[in-house]
């Protein structure tokens, strides 16, 4: 007696749609359910994020040990 074995799902719906998305294409669709006001904080702390750690360095002058 041959049968398929049936994918395990995890109680979840669609988690076998899931199985088949890119890591980009998962972490797009969970960027369209955040909420336009999630969407904005996000892009708030990149903005902060990025001009923090591209901004050049100002040399401070060290004391001599």
């Amino acid at each position: 007696m041959t049968s398929n074995p049936r994918p395990k799902q995890d109680g979840n719906t669609g988690s076998m749609y899931r199985a088949n998305l890119s890591p980009a294409q998962v972490i797009a669709e969970a960027w369209r359910r955040e909420s336009p006001q999630s969407q904005e904080f996000w892009r708030q702390a990149e903005a902060k994020r990025k001009e923090l750690y591209t901004a050049p360095r100002s040399h401070k002058p060290r004391g001599k040990i």
